[in-house]
């Protein structure tokens, strides 16, 4: 069996050849035109009853063109050959002429130039064989002109499969040069942030520290505003340091890191458990992987300022179709009142169609999210997104013991 030819996806099918309805319409035009070259046959000089079956089979089978394509060329070029003998007349090698391009089209070169040079020459045998073996001006005339048909048809063929392949590139280069330009406006945005944020968060950070030190250095209480101060500081330098890498890095922050995340926690009094059993090697979901890690630095954070417990537990899986989060500590609360931290997971987790959960778990206050991942979902439909999203929304929703009541400044 020979290899299959080059691409012959329906990407490239043209435009003029899309759904059955309009293959119904040409095949309607086809047969009409081999049925008026037989009816002008007949009412000229007779037509046998034999001759009607091969002008009405090579356009009965033009339908099965986009799954059997060679079938569809064998069939009209072979109900050629066969009325041939009844000089019909050049309607009824239209069909050929359409097969010939459809084959061309979808990537069978060397069938269709076959094809179109054994009927060229056995349009020239035919003709000198019907004028004696003599070559004259009629001779030469009638074989160019059914030559020539068929070059048209094998070149329409090409041209237009070519032309689908530039306007695919170019469709390609448009989507590059987008993509080149965002990640410009990235860097623009990141420089910019850092020229006018990080240098003013950083003076209000060593101002606070020195005003700190310089009161424990007296033996004096520091004021709670101005402890609260620098602890802010360091926060927004941290964050905002992580989301100018994120903006200059278009791969941002991804699960893999979750490991190095866990451990700038370790070191403030948590005891923290990372299981991530995802295959970082495999295709995911540029988006789903991202929310993922700020579930899980979101979770840790909200659990290491507000946590009555001393140990957090992080669980990352895979499955078939969806990236599953749990974050849980072993403190308890009073209440989930959600906060801002709350409000930004269930946003990235209804942007990507999934759900979250908040509350009392197994082991202690959890949050839970369930990510559908793009790669590995990409034949979905999009109705099945929507539809989630609602009831991410109702999970989240539902109230619950948890943490104590300032939990709604951070959260």
């Amino acid at each position: 069996m020979p290899n299959p030819p080059e691409t012959r996806t329906a990407d490239r099918r043209p435009d003029f050849m899309s759904g059955r309805r309009l293959d119904l319409i040409v095949t309607a035009v086809m047969l009409a035109d081999t049925l008026a070259a037989g009816l002008i046959k007949d009412v000229r000089d007779g037509m046998p009853p034999w001759g009607w079956l091969p002008l009405m089979l090579g356009p009965l089978v033009f339908p099965l063109w986009r799954r059997h394509p060679r079938l569809v060329l064998v069939v009209s070029v072979g109900s050629v050959l066969a009325s041939g003998p009844l000089g019909v007349g050049p309607l009824a090698v239209v069909p050929a002429l359409v097969a010939i391009a459809v084959a061309m089209y979808t990537g069978y070169r060397a069938l269709s130039v076959s094809t179109v040079f054994a009927l060229s020459a056995v349009t020239a045998l035919g003709n000198l064989h019907n004028a004696g073996w003599e070559l004259d001006g009629q001779v030469v005339e009638r074989t160019l002109l059914v030559v020539g048909w068929l070059h048209v048809a094998l070149i329409s063929g090409l041209s237009r499969r070519q032309r689908d392949a530039y306007m695919a590139e170019a469709e390609h280069v448009r989507e590059e040069a987008v993509k080149r330009k965002a990640a410009d406006e990235r860097v623009r945005i990141a420089r910019e942030l850092h020229d006018s944020l990080t240098h003013s968060i950083s003076v209000i950070r060593v101002q606070a520290g020195v005003e700190l030190h310089l009161a424990r250095k007296r033996g004096d209480d520091p004021p709670p505003a101005l402890v609260a101060v620098e602890e802010a500081a360091k926060d927004a330098t941290r964050e905002l340091r992580e989301t100018l890498t994120m903006l200059r890095d278009d791969d941002g922050h991804r699960l893999a890191r979750v490991a190095d995340l866990a451990d700038r926690y370790r070191g403030l009094g948590f005891t923290i458990d990372v299981e991530c059993d995802i295959d970082h090697a495999a295709p995911m979901g540029a988006e789903a992987d991202h929310a993922a890690y700020r579930i899980v630095q979101e979770a840790l954070t909200n659990a290491v300022r507000h946590s009555s417990g001393d140990a957090v537990r992080v669980r990352i899986r895979r499955d078939e179709d969806a990236i599953t989060v749990e974050v849980a500590d072993n403190g308890t609360a009073a209440c989930v009142a959600p906060g801002r931290g709350i409000t930004g997971m269930r946003e990235r987790v209804d942007a990507l169609g999934g759900t979250l959960h908040v509350g009392p778990g197994e082991y202690g206050f959890t949050v839970r999210a369930s990510l559908p991942d793009a790669a590995t979902e990409a034949t979905e439909p999009a109705a099945t997104k929507s539809a989630a999203a609602p009831a991410a929304r109702a999970d989240t929703a539902t109230a619950a013991p948890g943490h104590r009541p300032e939990l709604e400044e951070s959260r």
